[in-house]
């Protein structure tokens, strides 16, 4: 039998494909794992579970969902606390499970799931009132949703709806830092630049921003709001019968890749900006409307 799916509460399982699931599984399968270990994980969980329930009941009798809340959290904070205790090596993690300090771990998780949900309220929160807020509405309900965050309970503040008021500080995360590195990318632009835009394109998205973003670059433009006459510029200096011109594309993505560099340092991060900015040229370049029509212009 799999021991992963041993390691199971109400519908909860072990992810083998999580740092938790993939220790565990090493652990068992060249046995530097007690062959009792997976009872012992899953008396832990209960124990959690049993423990949150305590805790967060709203009556006499601790709810299923409630005990399933508890034990999401405990398994989420050992998920957490291990791949930092272990710093990613899954030989030092699969040392760790065989102590069977599943509490230390916890802990420890907990404290980064903490401090990655204050994270996630406080930049949330900072973009509010500010020009970047009318960049990013194509991230809205997650920047609402996110400055709401609570991060002792793991939820949102003023949630009506039950399936969403939940924040996962382990799956929620990654979401998290691929918008704030476009954020940040935002940001390396002065406000001088960003209102302007901001005020004349009113409310837009990140794809938005970053179409306008090509053309300033290419046409060493220091505005975001070309008048028609640039984007006339645009489509007749940059762009011809097989796309964007190589001179221009390679301009545009040398400048790009200078912004994401100071933007952010994971590479994946980077990455994932440029792969934006990509697919905006490539928009570009099999658009059907005229390229005036793509563009917020100015006087």
């Amino acid at each position: 039998m799999n021991p992963l799916a041993i390691v199971d509460l109400e519908g909860l399982r072990l992810d083998s494909e999580g740092f938790l699931g993939q220790a565990f599984a090493l652990g068992m399968k060249y046995d530097k794992l007690p062959e009792h270990a997976p009872d012992v994980l899953l008396s832990y969980l209960r124990t959690e579970g049993a423990r949150f329930g305590r805790r967060y009941r709203t009556g006499i009798a601790v709810s299923r969902d409630v005990l399933f809340q508890g034990v999401r959290q405990a398994l989420v904070s050992l998920e957490l606390g291990l791949t930092v205790s272990a710093e990613n090596d899954l030989n030092r993690a699969v040392d760790l499970l065989a102590k069977a300090e599943y509490e230390k771990i916890r802990k420890r998780g907990w404290e980064e799931a903490y401090a990655r949900l204050e994270e996630m309220g406080r930049v949330c929160r900072s973009i509010s009132g500010r020009p970047e807020a009318h960049l990013l509405q194509d991230y809205g309900w997650q920047i609402d949703r996110w400055s709401r965050v609570v991060p002792e309970t793991w939820t949102v503040s003023g949630a009506e709806d039950e399936e969403v008021a939940e924040v996962d500080p382990l799956r929620d995360y990654p979401q998290f830092l691929a918008l704030h590195a476009r954020l940040r990318f935002i940001r390396l632009l002065p406000s001088r630049v960003l209102l302007p835009f901001a005020e004349a394109a009113d409310e837009c998205g990140f794809s938005d921003f970053l179409r306008h973003l090509v053309l300033a670059l290419a046409l060493e433009r220091d505005t975001l709001v070309p008048d028609a006459s640039a984007v006339a510029a645009f489509e007749s200096e940059c762009f011809g019968s097989e796309g964007m011109a190589p001179w221009a594309r390679d301009k545009v993505m040398r400048k790009a890749k200078d912004m994401a560099r100071e933007a952010v340092d994971d590479s994946g991060l980077r990455m994932l900006l440029i792969q934006d900015l990509e697919a905006e040229i490539s928009g570009l370049e099999v658009a059907v409307a005229p390229l005036v029509d793509l563009f917020v212009t100015g006087a």
